[in-house]
């Protein structure tokens, strides 16, 4: 055990330098895995797809506690950047890259406190490090197929909170709606069925979808149309047509009534199924957490929820004890000249080392 231990700053560096935008993840956990393994983890990867696998290390077997972040990150983006997005440049408090807030500062983060506690002989722990996050966390739900998540798992992910304690966030399904309609010539529109048109009467019907009760903290499920697809040449009457739904869902306010209303104007493909996540604010366990991240903090979180999902919808079992902290800022994931604060990433090492201290279970 050589119990070589990075800085949290040069190791976000190094993260971000690696294009992992949704391929090759494992030369991330290239990175990672020998400095766990040589602080006395027991590190297995747990492969989804060719250069994509998922990394779990285990402290003392491994309990309950579950540190968690994603190594892949969304594409730069056609915009120019202010700084090389793939730099890792520090400049005052920010540190600018892809992935920096979203969220390789957090696994960065993770890894530091870690070997942090390890070398302090903590308590049994495990991090979960996934790929395919971005896209509908197929390499966390992989992770949980091979059975390494424990049943009784207390999960926290590092995304971008700011380093406040969110208790969930809303589900997301994904739909394709395929019409279908009959071809005839533009001048003779009342020949033919226009799939197009039955397109915009299944827009104007979820615009009408009556609200549902919101969740007190999740607020309201919503609805966005995504893509529009349709018709071959302006003299022809489309035959064919197609559009994509994204449905955010929340307790009690599920994806099934607007399927049911999509499936009158034609066929619906679900393309994804991210159910939403909530721990209960009046929990014990959520008391303690919130309590061990204050006495880092100074002050106390608010009992609320992110609006983007995470791997937690598909690792916690019981999507009711997954608790997201993490030192990206909320506004950053996704954007051009993404950032995360430096100061914030040292105080994400010592919340997420009190975590492993405090003995959750």
């Amino acid at each position: 055990m050589t119990g070589r231990r990075p800085d949290v700053i040069a190791l976000t560096q190094q993260l971000v330098r690696l294009d992992t935008a949704g391929h090759d993840e494992d030369v991330a956990l290239a990175l990672l895995a020998p400095l766990l393994d040589d602080a006395g983890f027991d590190v297995a990867l747990i492969p989804w797809h060719p250069g994509r696998s998922n990394l779990v290390a285990s402290w003392r077997g491994g309990g309950p506690l579950v540190l968690s972040g994603h190594v892949d990150t969304v594409p730069v983006g056609a915009a120019a950047w202010a700084a090389h997005p793939l730099g890792g440049d520090v400049d005052g408090d920010r540190l600018h890259g892809r992935g920096a807030s979203d969220m390789k500062g957090g696994v960065a983060a993770m890894t530091v406190a870690a070997l942090d506690a390890a070398a302090a002989d903590a308590a049994p722990f495990r991090l979960v490090f996934t790929s395919g996050e971005e896209t509908g966390c197929g390499g966390g739900a992989a992770v949980a197929a091979a059975g390494r998540f424990p049943a009784d798992g207390i999960l926290i992910v590092g995304e971008s909170t700011g380093n406040d304690v969110r208790l969930g966030h809303k589900g997301a399904t994904w739909l394709r709606l395929d019409a279908s309609g009959r071809g005839a010539h533009g001048s003779r529109p009342e020949l033919g069925e226009n799939a197009i048109e039955k397109l915009a009467d299944a827009m104007r019907a979820l615009g009408a979808l009556p609200p549902r009760p919101p969740h007190p903290q999740l607020g309201s499920r919503t609805t966005n149309i995504g893509t529009i697809a349709g018709g071959t040449q302006t003299n022809l009457v489309p035959d064919a047509a197609s559009m994509t739904v994204d449905v955010r869902t929340v307790p009690g306010a599920g994806a099934e009534e607007v399927t049911s209303l999509l499936e009158i104007y034609g066929t619906v493909t679900p393309t994804l199924d991210i159910p939403a996540v909530w721990s209960d604010p009046t929990a014990e366990l959520t008391d303690k957490i919130v309590e061990v991240v204050a006495s880092v903090r100074g002050s106390r979180a608010s009992m609320d929820g992110v609006s983007y999902f995470t791997d937690a919808a598909v690792l916690d079992p019981t999507r009711a004890r997954s608790y997201i902290v993490g030192p990206g800022d909320p506004d950053q994931p996704h954007t051009t000249d993404e950032s995360v604060s430096v100061r914030m990433l040292s105080e994400a090492v010592e919340i997420y080392r009190a975590l492993i201290g405090a003995r959750l279970a």
